[in-house]
């Protein structure tokens, strides 16, 4: 059985993932958006996993956050048998990327899957023979026979405090909402959005100057501290604490949401700190319509220079300004199929 270990010493497994943790925990401010490819060509080989090793897969997308789990999954002690993706969500999945590159290192496979409940998906999962999977952000729903595919099941690692802010974007609207704190939680994957039961939450503060990549980054150091417990009580047999989805909340996907038509400054500040870095504020600037970075809130009589957008509470500067728009797509200014 897997002993609970604290996670934040450099990687036991190889010298090129230990580098790979340090390149990884020096970013400022983590993204959610799959385009992730490592700067560090896999090179050298890894140690042998313990001999009777839990067998543990996991499923995510090469991004920041699921490159921390990922990272804090095979310091845990496991064997990781494989890796697993959703084809569609970028282009960069279908080619090289960090989770591709973490897999050759590891010789294990990437199952690359467009319909993960689909027969070749199943047959694909079973050939891992896997005890366990841990999942970290990914956006297709298990249905019963994927979900019965590992013996232990799945255990999710959900970047807020469960039951509140299940869905996709749950970090985005925390700061949109003006919540002072959040967390990160892992629980037992089940039939439906972020409902299965509860194995261990832990809590973090929204600070008032937080975007959702420096939160994001802080969330996942706390995830990453906690998945050798999480996957030790899921070995254990724990069911854990169902969740009481009639006190909770569910938000949807969001676009590049224009913050020259918030109700306040207050709310469009909230606005670009929460859609930095995924998916951006926008804005017209100049006549043209542009995705906003950073603001700063003025008083309507301070005379500093630079763009600024006028509300009822103050203004805003925008400081920081870019004519793509940096979320799944990449498009150019005016062409993102997010734009609002």
């Amino acid at each position: 059985m897997i002993v609970p270990e604290s996670v934040g010493a450099t990687s036991k497994r190889s010298p090129w993932l230990a580098a790979v943790e340090e390149w990884l925990w020096q970013k400022r401010s983590f993204r959610m958006v799959p385009d992730l490819k490592l700067p560090l060509t896999p090179s050298g080989a890894p140690t042998l996993s313990p001999k009777g090793a839990l067998r543990v897969g996991f499923a995510g997308f090469p991004s920041d956050y699921s490159l921390a789990m990922l990272l804090a999954l095979i310091d845990s002690g496991v064997e990781l048998v494989g890796l697993a993706t959703s084809l569609g969500a970028n282009p960069a999945i279908s080619g090289e990327n960090a989770l591709s590159q973490v897999a050759d290192h590891l010789r294990v496979p990437l199952l690359r899957l467009a319909r993960i409940n689909e027969y070749d998906s199943l047959v694909a999962l079973r050939r891992l023979e896997a005890d366990l999977f841990l999942v970290a952000s990914f956006d297709q729903i298990l249905r019963e026979k994927a979900l019965a595919v590992p013996r232990l099941g799945w255990v999710n690692v959900h970047p807020s405090r469960l039951p509140q802010y299940r869905g996709p974007e749950p970090l985005y609207w925390a700061i949109v909402n003006d919540e002072r704190e959040t967390g990160i939680s892992f629980q037992r994957l089940a039939r439906g959005i972020d409902a299965g039961p509860l194995l261990l939450q832990r809590t973090a503060v929204i600070r008032p100057d937080d975007d959702s990549g420096t939160l994001a980054r802080r969330l996942s150091q706390l995830g990453a501290e906690s998945t050798g417990e999480a996957i030790w009580l899921a070995q254990s047999g724990f069911a854990g604490t169902p969740l009481d989805l009639s006190r909770g909340s569910y938000f949807t996907s969001v676009g590049h949401r224009r913050i020259d038509q918030a109700d306040s400054a207050a709310l469009a500040d909230r606005l670009v700190r929460a859609g930095n870095p995924n998916m951006l504020a926008s804005s017209e600037c100049g006549g043209r319509l542009c995705y906003v970075v950073k603001v700063r809130r003025v008083a309507a009589s301070d005379p500093s220079p630079g763009p600024r957008l006028h509300f009822p509470d103050g203004d805003l500067i925008l400081e920081q300004t870019v004519d793509r728009c940096g979320c799944h797509h990449g498009e150019p200014v005016g062409s993102c199929p997010h734009d609002e």
